[in-house]
Order: C-alpha cells, then sequence, then structure tokens
C-alpha cells in the first residue's frame, strides 16, 4: 500500500499549537501559518484531491510551517492516515468547518437515502470555504463557535443539536471579528466563508492575497516582543515560497507534498512601484515625489491591495493607512500640494482621521509615536463639515474616535493624547457606536484608563446613570490574559467609574456641569447664573442642556443658600459694628 511520509511535527497540531503559543504569535507568523495551508490546499485541488480541512488536521512542524494531512481519495491511490500529533474534532466541531452547500446536500442525501450519508458530490469551493473558517481561527487563538459546540454535546439530544447548528450555518451564522484584525485579512476570510459558493474568491487569489501580506508586513519592522518569540522565522520570504519541484521518483517531501511547487506567477520581491499609490504605501519617498512631479492625479482613486480588496482609496488615504514613521514626510508633501481631503474611501465611507486611527500600527523607530501625533495635529487644522468631518460616520456607523479606542494597537496614552487633540476640534463623545455605546463605554470596554478618566471630566453625558452602567457592564466584559497587570487594570477602571454614580459621584458631576456652563457664559466664576456672553462654546447643546438640567436640580438652591448666608453673616456684621 502507497503511504506518505511526513517528519515529527514539533507543534503538533494548528489546535494544539495555537493552544499553547498563540499569545506569543504575531500576525507575520499568521500570515505564513495561512499562506502554507492556501498553498497545500492549492496544490491539493489542482490534483483533484479533496480535504477534510481543520485545526486538527493541520500540523506545524519545527519550522513554523503549516503541513496538511486529512486528504485523500475515496476508493483512490492516495489516502492520508491520523497520527498521534492529529487530532480528530467531534461531529459537531466539524459542522462549523463544514460549507453552507455541502451541508445542504448531505442533509438532502440523508433524507434521500433514508439514513445518514455523506455521499455527496465533492465541490473544489468547500475548501475555501474551510480555509476562511481556519484563517478565523488564526485571528483568534480558538475553535469557532466553542460554546455553542460544548453546548451542543452537552445536551440531551446530540444529533438534533447538530442539526440545528448546521441550519444556522445554513443560514449565515458566522463568527464575530476579533478586534485588531487586519481589515485586508478580515475581508479575505469573509470572502471565502461566503455563503454562495461563486461568491468565494479562487484560491489563486486567496494566495496572492496572503503572499502580498506576508511580503509587505515585515517582521523586523514591527514592535514584536522578542522575549515571547516562540516560533522562529527568519525572513520575510520564508520556505513557504520555493522553487522546489518533485523529484524523479515523485517521493512526496514537506515543501511539495501539500503545497504549491513555485512560486506566484511573475512574483518578484521588492520591486519598483509602478503607481502613485504603491510608491506611497512603501513608503518610497523618492518614487513617490517622481510620480507628483509626473504629474500623477493626486487625488485619484485606486484599489491597494494591502489596505482593502473592495475599498477604492486616494493618495492621502494611502498614505494614512499605511502610515509608519518613515510616511510623515510623504504625508506632508501631499498636503502641500493640496490633496482634497474631503474625499472618501469608497464603499468604507472613512475619511482621513477614521483611517489614521484604525489602521495605525506602531513600529520601531526612536521617536515612538511622535509621527502620529504630528500627522494628527496636522489633520485636526482641516477640520470642518465640508473638508473633513471630525465626527462623520464610515459605513459601519463609526466616528474616527470610535475607531481610536477600538484599535488596540495604538497605547492607551496615545489614546489619552489622540482624545485631547480631538474633543476641543469637536469630536463628540456622546455619540454611540453600534452595539458598544457611547466613548465612554468602548474606553472602558478596552481598559484606556486616562481615556476614560479624561471623558467623564469634560462629559457630563458621559456621568449620567445610564450611561455609567452600561460602561461599567462593558469595561466588565473585556476578556484578556488572566495576568496581574490585565485584572488590576480592570478593576481599576471600573472602580473609576463607581465612584461618579450615586451620591459619591455628585460633586464630580457638579464640578463638569460648572464647567460647562462657565464655558457658554451661564454661570460665572462664582457658579451663579449670569446674563453675560459665552466665553466659548466648545460644547454641544446637548451636554448644555444637561449641564443646566443637573445645575437646577442640585446647583442652584444650594448656591442660593451659601449665598444667602453669607449675605446674613455680612449684614449681621454690619449691624454689630454700628451698634457698637
Amino acid at each position: 500500500m502507497p503511504a506518505l511520509l511526513l517528519q515529527q511535527p514539533s507543534y503538533g497540531s494548528l489546535r494544539q499549537f495555537l493552544d499553547h503559543h498563540f499569545d506569543s504569535i504575531h500576525w507575520p507568523e499568521r500570515y505564513k501559518l495561512a499562506l502554507d495551508m492556501a498553498q497545500g490546499l492549492r496544490f491539493l485541488t489542482t490534483q483533484g484531491i479533496p480535504c477534510t480541512l481543520h485545526s486538527g488536521s493541520v500540523l506545524v512542524d519545527a519550522e513554523g510551517v503549516a503541513v496538511l494531512t486529512g486528504f485523500g481519495r475515496e476508493r483512490g491511490m492516495i489516502a492520508s492516515a491520523p497520527c498521534q500529533m492529529t487530532a480528530q474534532p467531534s461531529n459537531a466541531a466539524l459542522v462549523v468547518y463544514t460549507a453552507p452547500e455541502k451541508l445542504a446536500a448531505i442533509a438532502a442525501a440523508t433524507a434521500a437515502a433514508g439514513a445518514p450519508t455523506s455521499n455527496v458530490a465533492y465541490s473544489p469551493d468547500w475548501e475555501v470555504f474551510s480555509l476562511g473558517i481556519l484563517l478565523w481561527e488564526l485571528s483568534s487563538g480558538r475553535l469557532p463557535f466553542e460554546e455553542i459546540i460544548a453546548r451542543a454535546e452537552a445536551g440531551p439530544r446530540l444529533n438534533k443539536n447538530i442539526e440545528q447548528l448546521s441550519s444556522a450555518i445554513q443560514k449565515g451564522l458566522r463568527e464575530e471579528t476579533v478586534p485588531g484584525t487586519p481589515e485586508i485579512y478580515e475581508q479575505l476570510f469573509k470572502m471565502c466563508w461566503d455563503s454562495e459558493a461563486e461568491s468565494r474568491p479562487p484560491l489563486e487569489v486567496v494566495e496572492e492575497t496572503l503572499q502580498m501580506l506576508v511580503v509587505v508586513e515585515p517582521m523586523d519592522m514591527l514592535m514584536l516582543p522578542d522575549d515571547e518569540m516562540n516560533m522562529h522565522v527568519s525572513s520575510v520570504l520564508s520556505d513557504s515560497v520555493d522553487n522546489e519541484s518533485v523529484s524523479s521518483h515523485n517521493t512526496p517531501t514537506r515543501s511539495n507534498s501539500v503545497r504549491s511547487l513555485s512560486p506566484l506567477p511573475g512574483y518578484q520581491p521588492r520591486q519598483r512601484p509602478t503607481t502613485l499609490h504603491e510608491a506611497i504605501s512603501v513608503s518610497n519617498a523618492d518614487m513617490t515625489e517622481w510620480y507628483i512631479l509626473s504629474g500623477h492625479d493626486l487625488n485619484g482613486y485606486a484599489i491597494v491591495p494591502t489596505f482593502s480588496l473592495e475599498c477604492e482609496i486616494t493618495p492621502i488615504l494611502t498614505c494614512l493607512g499605511h502610515f509608519l514613521p518613515s510616511s510623515l514626510p510623504i504625508f506632508k508633501e501631499l498636503m502641500e500640494q493640496d490633496v482634497d481631503l474631503s474625499l472618501l474611501c469608497r464603499r468604507s465611507n472613512q475619511n482621513g482621521l477614521h483611517v489614521l486611527v484604525d489602521r495605525y500600527i506602531p513600529f520601531k523607530n526612536e521617536n515612538g509615536s511622535a509621527h502620529l501625533m504630528e500627522a494628527m495635529d496636522i489633520l485636526l487644522k482641516h477640520v470642518s463639515p465640508v473638508e473633513m468631518d471630525i465626527n462623520g460616520l464610515d459605513v459601519q456607523g463609526h466616528t474616527p474616535l470610535h475607531l481610536l479606542m477600538r484599535n488596540p494597537r495604538i497605547s492607551s496614552e496615545d489614546v489619552a493624547e489622540i482624545l485631547k487633540k480631538m474633543v476641543p476640534k469637536g469630536a463628540d463623545t456622546t455619540r454611540a457606536a453600534p452595539r458598544d455605546g457611547n466613548v465612554l463605554a468602548l474606553a472602558a470596554k478596552y481598559l484606556h484608563f486616562e481615556a476614560t478618566k479624561h471623558i467623564l471630566s469634560i462629559d457630563i453625558l458621559a456621568s449620567e446613570p445610564e450611561s455609567l452602567e452600561k460602561a461599567v457592564e462593558a469595561c466588565m466584559t473585556m476578556t484578556g490574559r488572566a495576568t496581574d497587570k490585565f485584572v488590576n487594570l480592570r478593576t481599576k477602571t471600573r472602580d473609576l467609574l463607581k465612584m461618579w454614580t450615586g451620591s459619591a459621584g455628585q460633586p464630580r458631576r457638579e464640578k463638569v456641569a460648572l464647567k460647562i456652563l462657565q464655558d457658554v457664559g451661564q454661570v460665572d466664576a462664582l457658579g451663579m447664573r449670569t446674563k453675560g456672553k459665552a466665553v466659548t462654546f466648545a460644547h454641544s447643546q446637548a451636554q448644555v442642556d444637561c449641564a443646566n438640567r443637573f445645575y437646577e436640580a442640585h446647583i442652584k438652591k444650594k448656591r442660593e443658600q451659601v449665598f444667602e448666608t453669607v449675605d446674613l453673616r455680612f449684614a449681621g456684621g454690619l449691624g454689630f459694628a454700628g451698634g457698637r
């Protein structure tokens, strides 16, 4: 009997690898593992070999290379047997990796046969769906729908529960995107797991996209903690892409038995940028200047694969979406050319502020995030409803402030600093994000303590009882590593929020209300009503109205009593003096 021999995988199955090493692998390694799987799957499908793809059938070797197993032809020459390192998931777990049309075909075949059967005609489109689920699993580190699967397996009617899960997947049930997932990677796995097989991208496109991600995010530029790197990846262009070919006697090897036999057609690393957008995306200042001098359209739209497979963007948005320390001179040059900041990303409806805070990734450099802050200062000079709306909503209903809070790659210190820059320019902290609540709830959810503290000090609406309740709930639903630092920060944030509730929070809210009313000229420095003109008007009408309600209910009478007492004492003092 023919057999396929593989070297012992040091890390076991992909599931085992993620269980033990997920916290120490970063996006470049995840891209590489995803590329390995896509290349192996493309090779198998071109040979007409079906594959049962799940995280238990993918092995990870000592070099951090993903190797596919669990493939073969029924009644054919090529088959694979499980080894001690692979893990066969339960029937319920297998369902979540199965394409909706395959689930429907199995259900129809079972009904026709009158007994359970999986004997249905094979389609390569199924493999693309399974790969999409695995790409999501790489982004999250956990099994898809693990809680649903656990409940299904623990229930008394296992088969019925599996049928219900299968039906939900056919109707479009999918996992939620994990915060911090790069948009192009998110779009890729969502395209792969599309309910309609014809809408899924060909494996060649999947492979090319992942290859691009591997190349354009070199590991030596990312801020990765060296002491946590357990998987050794020595170069950007790993052996995932090689020119090995099958030997004359067709003995399979790790590199060519489950992956494509050659790199992408026409692929050449480090080519000279051929467009203005491409030059900007790789921070090539010389080529950018050359294209500008050559008269290229500085407001022209283009698809930039490293930004999005769907959104067309302008050169300035390309720059902000790939913002490195070396991008700052390019950004300044584009701004000097009077680029049109009112132009939004097509499809996502994001402006420059959206893009910068949503896409920013910290990179190693001696000045830290100084380039980010300088770019933010320049952009905020151009904020206006016409040129660039600081409270503009993207297609998902998020303002730039929402995206700032949601970006886990920006440090909490930088989040607080940017927040303090944006609020005086009119950024609205009361605007609610879809499903997440207002900006206070977002800051609390992602444990941005200083940002939470600042919002409470300027936003009277944020300290309303309902807002505080939602913020506390958001804070406690945040999960992360069970480290003392994480637990202490979550406790610290929760305790801060509770300090603003009830009678304990009354003096703090009074201070905020008086500050707002003083800013708009409705109370004087002593907290008494005045008819003077507004000093500034940096607050929304909703903030002023809330501050007035609080003043009338909790401050006015108390202040009047204080001044009545002072007046009486003053008058009494005068009378005593006159008597003498």
